[in-house]
């Protein structure tokens, strides 16, 4: 069976992006919250499909990334895209023990705002999940102490954008920690 492409091509943007994240949403993930919204259409969701409660986890400016990347074997004709985050926050405390093992007990919705305030679902189809992290007291006394988290998604499509206004209008709620 022949596979219909649509290529459109795209031109060369003016330079100014900013890498980075600046801050991400973290809420209990449940079957189905994004899906029915439509989020592979136009690569945009506008609302979850239920209340959706996002806490925010604060990590200090150029520390946390969010790579995408594309896995594709010809020899099976599958194609999927890995998502993680790399999640960076400073200066432990007890109560971060127990926050760390919620995290891990199951799969998340995860929103990633960029620094040029794009927001990005990952694991928008099937949860994103706690994939690994290290907690480190450092070295010397510039290193950092805290903990560096890693959450995956697998999808079948790059990680789509949400569109925040609409979201918070609709059924999503991101909470600020103080």
């Amino acid at each position: 069976m022949a596979c219909s492409l649509t290529i459109t091509g795209r031109s060369l943007p003016c330079r100014d992006a900013l890498g980075g994240v600046k801050n991400v949403w973290i809420g209990a993930w449940t079957d189905g919250i994004w899906e029915a919204v439509g989020a592979t259409s136009d690569g945009e969701i506008d609302d979850s499909t239920a209340a959706l409660d996002l806490y925010d986890f604060v990590s200090p400016k150029n520390t946390s990334s969010l790579t995408q990347t594309v896995n594709a074997s010809v020899e099976n004709g599958t194609v999927y895209y890995t998502q993680v985050l790399s999640l960076v926050c400073n200066k432990p405390v007890a109560a971060d023990v127990t926050e760390i093992q919620n995290l891990a007990k199951g799969r998340l919705a995860v929103v990633v705002q960029d620094n040029n305030d794009n927001y990005f679902v990952i694991g928008h189809t099937r949860g994103a999940e706690l994939t690994g992290g290290s907690l480190t007291t450092g070295t010397a006394y510039g290193d950092l102490n805290g903990f560096t988290l890693e959450f995956t998604g697998e999808e079948a499509i790059p990680a789509p954008f949400l569109d925040r206004t609409t979201a918070e209008a609709g059924s999503v709620t991101f909470n600020v920690t103080a």
